[in-house]
C-alpha cells in the first residue's frame, strides 16, 4: 500500500458496519508502524458517529466524512434539506480526496 501511495494512487479499504470506535482504534494501532496512514486515513460513517453523545467521543480527532442515510433522510421533515446539503458536501470532500 505504501508503494501505491508514493506513486500517487488512492487506496480504499471497505468495512461494513464499522463500530464507533473503529477509526480511533485503527489509528492507534497504526501509529507505531505507519504514522502517515494513521494521520491521513479518512473514514466514511453515518451521522450517528458525530451526533450521538455516546458515540461522538470515539470519533473526535479522526478524519470523518459524515453521510446521512437514505433510509433515515425523511425521519424529521425539517432536517431533510440540511441532510441533503451535508451529503453533497461529503460527496465533494470525497471527490477532492480521490483526486490527490
Amino acid at each position: 500500500m505504501e508503494e501505491k501511495l508514493q506513486q500517487g494512487h488512492n487506496i480504499i479499504l471497505f468495512s461494513n458496519h464499522q463500530t464507533e470506535a473503529d477509526p480511533a482504534l485503527i489509528a492507534l494501532l497504526l501509529e507505531r508502524t505507519n504514522l502517515y496512514f494513521a494521520d491521513k486515513m479518512a473514514f466514511v460513517a453515518g451521522d450517528r458517529v458525530v451526533t450521538d453523545p455516546l458515540c461522538k467521543p470515539f470519533s473526535m480527532g479522526r478524519n470523518l466524512i459524515c453521510v446521512y442515510s437514505k433510509k433515515h433522510m425523511h425521519d424529521v421533515p425539517e432536517l431533510i434539506e440540511m441532510k441533503r446539503r451535508a451529503n453533497i458536501r461529503s460527496l465533494k470532500e470525497m471527490a477532492l480526496l480521490l483526486r490527490c
